[in-house]
C-alpha cells in the first residue's frame, strides 16, 4: 500500500520482519544488540536487513525516524520531491531513497527486556537516523553511535547518526550502488581532523581537514586541495558526517578514478548575511582559511590544484566564490542552489583559462528547478542558462534525489571523478 503522505508513522507489529532477524518477542536480552545491525538477508527484498534497537526502560512508546522513505522516476516532474513515498517494505529494485527524515515508525518492545526493535530491508546507502522517545520533537542520538562532533573551541555536532548498508549485486541491479560511500575495512583510509584557525574577525573558527591515505607532509608534489561548503544550517561537519565524504574520496582513490586529495570544510554560517552571501565570507576564506591550510599543509598554492563546491546555501556561496575568485580555483561544484542574482557577465573571467564548472542538482529537488509560483528563483537551471547565454563553459548533472544527501552524495562523485584535476 502506497502512503499517502510525506512524512508518516507507521504503527503496527511486523513480525515477519522480526521473525526473520531473530527479534520476535519473547526474544532473550542476550540476543539483543544495541544501536543498528546491518545484516545480509536472503529474505529480505533488498538482500539486507537493518535491525535498530533501542534501550528505554521506561518509555511508553520509541520511534525510529530516517533516510527510509523511497520513490520512482516520474520522468514528468522535476524540481518538487513527490507527495507520495513507498516504505522500506514496499521498495522494489530500481527505487531510490530521497529525503532526510521522511519516514517514521514505531518499534517494537521486546517483551522481558528494557529494549524496543525494528527491522527495515534497505538497499544500499549512506543512511541518517534519530530515535524519539514518547513523542518527542527532539530527535535522540544512537548512543551506541553517537553524532559526529568536532569537539573545538567554536565548534558544532551533526545533528544524526549515520550508518551504512552493502549493495547485492543480484537483487538491486536496477538500483544506485552506493558501495563507493561505505568506510572501508583494509586501512587503506584518510584521517579527518578538527582544528581551530582564526577568522576574518579576530575569532576562533572550525575547521575540518580531511588527509587522504598515506599522506606524505614531505612529498615534493603538493596534494590537490578541495574546500567544501555547507548549506543553510549545516556546519563544518556535515560533508564527513552527512555524505561521508571522506570514505568516498578513500575508495575512489584506490579504485584509482581520482588522484588523494586534501579536503576542507568550514562553518560558514558567521559570514551569511540571512542567506545572502556577505563580502566577509569571500575575505574570510581568501585571506584566513586558504593561508591557514597552506601554511599547515602541503597543499597546491595554484588554481589548478585547487577547487571550492558547496551544496544549497553553499551552491550560493560558490558561485558567489566563482564570480569573485575565478583565477583562484581551478574547479568548482555548484549543487542544489546558485546566486542568480549575480551578473555574470560583468564576472572577470579569463576567458584563456576558464576553470572547470559542474552544475547539478536532485530531479525532485527544490533547488533545481524553480517551482511555479515560488519566489526568489535561486536555482540551478536559472544559472545553467545564465551561462549558456554567456558562452561559460560548464557541465551539468541530475541526480536521483530531492534535497538531500542522496543527492549531493551522487554528485560529489561525479565532480570528483569527471572534473577534478583533470
Amino acid at each position: 500500500m502506497r502512503k499517502h503522505v510525506k512524512k508518516i508513522i507507521v504503527s503496527g507489529c511486523f513480525a515477519a520482519a522480526m521473525l526473520s532477524m531473530g527479534l520476535a518477542a519473547g526474544a532473550q536480552e542476550e540476543e539483543l544488540v544495541p544501536g543498528v545491525t546491518v545484516t545480509e538477508d536472503a529474505e529480505s527484498p533488498t538482500g539486507y536487513t537493518a535491525t535498530f534497537v533501542y534501550e528505554a526502560a521506561d518509555a511508553k512508546k520509541v520511534t525510529v525516524a530516517g533516510a527510509f522513505a523511497f520513490y520512482n522516476d516520474e520522468k514528468e516532474l522535476r524540481g518538487v520531491t513527490p507527495e507520495t513515498f513507498f516504505s522500506p517494505y514496499e521498495w522494489e529494485n530500481g527505487m531510490f531513497e530521497a529525503g532526510d527524515e521522511a519516514y517514521q515508525e514505531e518499534m517494537t518492545k521486546v517483551d522481558g527486556t528494557d529494549y524496543w526493535s525494528l527491522s527495515l530491508p534497505l538497499p544500499s546507502g549512506h543512511y541518517q537516523y534519530v530515535f524519539h522517545v514518547d513523542d518527542s520533537e527532539e530527535g535522540l542520538e544512537d548512543p551506541t553511535n553517537p553524532m559526529e562532533a568536532s569537539g573545538v573551541e567554536n565548534g558544532n555536532k551533526y545533528g544524526r547518526s549515520t550508518f551504512d548498508v552493502p549493495y547485492d549485486a543480484e537483487k538491486q541491479s536496477k538500483s544506485i550502488d552506493f558501495s563507493y560511500t561505505a568506510t572501508r575495512t583494509d586501512g587503506q583510509v584518510g584521517t579527518v581532523s578538527y582544528m581551530n584557525y582564526t577568522d576574518c574577525f579576530g575569532d576562533a573558527r572550525p575547521l575540518g581537514v580531511y588527509l587522504p591515505y598515506g599522506y606524505d607532509a614531505e612529498r615534493e608534489e603538493p596534494y590537490k586541495v578541495l574546500y567544501m561548503s555547507h548549506g543553510g544550517g549545516g556546519n563544518e561537519i556535515d560533508w564527513f558526517a552527512g555524505a561521508n565524504v571522506d570514505a568516498i574520496f578513500d575508495n575512489l582513490a584506490v579504485a584509482g578514478t581520482v588522484e588523494p586529495t586534501v579536503i576542507v570544510t568550514c562553518d560558514n554560517n558567521p559570514y551569511m548575511d540571512g542567506f545572502n552571501v556577505s563580502e566577509n565570507l569571500v575575505k574570510n576564506l581568501t585571506e584566513c582559511i586558504v593561508p591557514y591550510v597552506e601554511e599547515n599543509y602541503n597543499v597546491a598554492k595554484d588554481a589548478s590544484g585547487k577547487a571550492y563546491c558547496g551544496l544549497s546555501m553553499g551552491g550560493m556561496i560558490t558561485s558567489n566564490i566563482l564570480y569573485n575568485c575565478s583565477d583562484s580555483f581551478g574547479y568548482f561544484g555548484i549543487f542544489s542552489a546558485a546566486d542568480t542574482n549575480l551578473d555574470f557577465s560583468k564576472a572577470e573571467m579569463d576567458q584563456e583559462n576558464m576553470p572547470s564548472i559542474l552544475l547539478g542538482g536532485g530531479i525532485y529537488d527544490f533547488g533545481l528547478v524553480k517551482p511555479e509560483g515560488s519566489e526568489p528563483d535561486l536555482t540551478i537551471r536559472t544559472l545553467q542558462k545564465t551561462f549558456e547565454e554567456l558562452d561559460i563553459p560548464h557541465g551539468y548533472s541530475e541526480a536521483y534525489g530531492s534535497h538531500d544527501w542522496n543527492t549531493w552524495m551522487q554528485l560529489i562523485k561525479v565532480f570528483a571523478e569527471e572534473y577534478l584535476w583533470k
